[in-house]
């Protein structure tokens, strides 16, 4: 991949859960050129997998010059990292903002899960995840990217019970990590096989287990 760091003016800074914690969203605010970009690369990637995603065949689907990509993106490294963090847009957007419409209690919860359950059930979303994780397993700078965001996807979490800062926050550290894993977990199966996986039953469970530990550990008073 193309090292060069160069930034326009629309490059986004991804941040885990697509810029929840963020003021601006990074994709909202992409401008419409790196937005047709953004929207080919995934075209390529769901048709024909991720080898056939080069600077070249991105930039003929999107009818744009080749340099705009590293323009908005920096390089074909950037430009993956904001597909990764598009594809669950949508659901994660107002992921904070609708938790916190409620007190930290049994409501705050339901919400949370209600907010991963719509990503677990995004199929269309996951299964471009599967063909780019692999990848970056193997590409020490796109690993560090992506890791970048899956530690964003954790201070969402964070954010969401309150323990961004604060004497809870190394607490609540290994949930975090335990409520991505969950989220990565069931979405696999559930695009592997989605007539067998029986999401909404795992995730009740699972909200019971949040329950109980949260109030074990007098974090929140719930029932």
């Amino acid at each position: 991949m193309d090292g060069s760091t160069r930034k326009g003016p629309g490059r986004p800074r991804t941040r885990g859960h697509l810029g929840a914690l963020s003021a601006k969203d990074p994709i909202e605010v992409l401008p419409p050129t790196a937005m047709n970009i953004l929207t080919a690369a995934r075209r390529i990637l769901e048709q024909e997998g991720f080898g056939a995603m080069s600077l070249s065949a991105i930039a003929e689907e999107a009818g744009e010059a080749k340099a705009s990509i590293g323009y908005h993106f920096g390089n074909k490294e950037g430009l993956i990292v904001a597909l990764v963090d598009s594809l669950v847009h949508e659901a994660n957007r107002g992921l904070v903002d609708e938790t916190h419409r409620f007190p930290m209690g049994e409501q705050r919860v339901r919400a949370l899960i209600e907010g991963e359950e719509r990503i677990v059930e995004d199929i269309a979303s996951y299964r471009p995840l599967l063909e780019i994780l692999p990848h970056a397993m193997r590409d020490e700078s796109l690993r560090a990217r992506i890791s970048e965001l899956y530690a964003g996807y954790r201070e969402t979490i964070l954010e969401v019970l309150d323990a961004s800062t604060g004497p809870d926050r190394a607490m609540l550290q290994p949930f975090a990590m335990l409520m991505i894993a969950m989220v990565d977990g069931l979405s696999i199966q559930n695009a592997l096989d989605p007539e067998g996986a029986n999401v909404r039953a795992a995730t009740a469970l699972w909200e019971q287990m949040i329950r109980a530990y949260l109030r074990d550990r007098g974090l929140i008073d719930i029932g």
